[in-house]
């Protein structure tokens, strides 16, 4: 039997990943979840293990091709008896998956082949995905002065956003510098790079395209409002309570787990026990047919600062209480901003919470993200006069909008949903322990 190995979507906004190395050969044999290649994007590094036990039959793609998601990278004989075919017959199998002209656009440069000899050792130390090396080229910057960048990617590698920035910084010096040049027009028709370079204007204007990234968000929040009839249902939250009972758990909770604690954690655990009170809002709709989630997996969005957002999922958020929760933010957070999540971090999400509070946000109207039908958005928690019981008071109070689609969720469902959790933070137990 041959199994299909396909290229891993890390993330919503993905559409591509770099195969950084292959860790087994064509022949070789290997195990159910043995990893067997590594993979870089923009955002995620990560080791992929193999779908199923077996021999390499084929590999499809060679080490620093850029490779669209989901495209067949690999096949696995479960037999133990497919032929081995070489690394370099794979240049044959793009063409038959239709996605030979995707991966010879990005990665192709033949003109990279003397750079690599040159600094062949460098190289071998040091990986640059094809796109830096577009890039570098692209500005006519050396793999010596390459070398010489700090890398914020894992292992210290240089990342598109980590050469562009250096580009930028060194933008007044690189302009009436046109030695480089003459390398760089003979290089752009052979590459044609997704993400072409920063352009200056005569006036002083700049003009950045948009990164693969981006362009695959972009494409994924238009789909989203093509596809959900968006409607908008806003709650105010008074959250003195948890921010009192926060405030005074917070030391020991920071002792104990090593990270302090943030409002978040009390909002996903609402918003959880929302979900499992209204299962209709934890679903998603299958042409005519609605299919009700059997686990609440909260997707949480993370700002990785301006390149985009990934959204990594704590599955099975009902089966954990306010620490559990709070832990399982931490770790994916961290990952998310270190590029060290695995597919699955990304996968399977059912709801999905965003909380561009942290920035000050008050109100949002987020876009949901298919093919769930809602999505939270946490406002910023601000102190406001209140009036209660006919006087006024100073309360921490916080705005929270859902976003959903009107096919399955109706005004009057959203609005309960948003009630429960406001009636689950307003009536917090200030007796509860950690």
């Amino acid at each position: 039997m041959k199994v299909e190995m396909l290229m891993p979507q890390m993330g919503e906004s993905i559409a591509e990943a770099t195969i950084a190395k292959w860790r087994k050969k064509p022949g070789e044999s290997v195990q159910k979840d043995e990893v067997i290649l590594e993979i870089s994007t923009d955002k995620v590094d990560s080791e992929i293990p193999a779908p199923a036990a077996g021999v390499i039959a084929e590999l499809l793609f060679n080490e620093g091709d850029v490779v669209p998601v989901k495209t067949k990278i690999a096949i696995i004989d479960t037999n133990g008896a497919g032929a081995a075919t070489s690394n370099g017959a794979a240049a044959s199998a793009p063409a038959a998956n239709g996605s030979a002209p995707h991966v010879e656009a990005v990665p192709a440069p033949v003109a990279e082949a003397a750079p690599v000899k040159k600094e062949s050792k460098e190289e071998s130390a040091r990986y640059y995905s094809p796109l830096v090396k577009s890039l570098a080229e692209t500005h006519g910057v050396s793999l010596t002065e390459l070398d010489s960048l700090s890398g914020s990617g894992q292992g210290g590698r240089v990342t598109k956003e980590d050469f562009l920035k250096y580009v930028e910084s060194r933008g007044s010096k690189s302009t009436p510098a046109p030695s480089p040049a003459p390398s760089a027009p003979a290089a752009r028709p052979a590459q044609t790079p997704p993400t072409p370079s920063v352009e200056w204007g005569a006036d002083g204007t700049r003009v950045v395209m948009m990164d693969t990234m981006r362009q695959a968000i972009a494409d994924h929040m238009v789909k989203s409002k093509h596809t959900s009839p968006h409607v908008y249902s806003i709650q105010e939250v008074d959250v003195t309570n948890i921010a009192n009972w926060r405030a005074k758990h917070k030391g020991a909770f920071e002792k104990s787990e090593g990270f302090s604690l943030s409002f978040t954690p009390f909002f996903l655990e609402a918003t959880t026990k929302a979900l499992e009170a209204f299962p209709y809002v934890n679903c998603s709709l299958d042409g005519k047919k609605i299919v009700l989630k059997k686990h609440v997996n909260l997707g949480c969005a993370v700002a990785l600062g301006n390149t985009g957002l990934i959204v990594p999922v704590i599955k099975k958020a009902e089966e954990k209480n306010l620490v559990g929760i709070a832990r399982s933010l931490n770790d994916l957070a961290q990952r998310a901003r270190n590029k060290k999540l695995v597919p699955d971090d990304v996968a399977g999400g059912t709801f999905t919470v965003t909380n561009p509070g942290v920035f000050g946000t008050i109100i949002g109207t987020p876009i949901i993200n298919q093919p769930q039908v809602a999505i939270l958005c946490l406002g910023a928690i601000k102190k406001r006069p209140v009036v209660i019981d006919d006087m006024i008071a100073i309360r921490q109070i916080c705005y929270l909008t859902l976003s959903y689609d009107h096919r399955i969720v109706d005004g009057s469902l959203g609005g309960q949903f948003l009630a429960f959790i406001r009636d689950y933070l307003e009536n917090w137990d200030m007796n509860r322990s950690l």
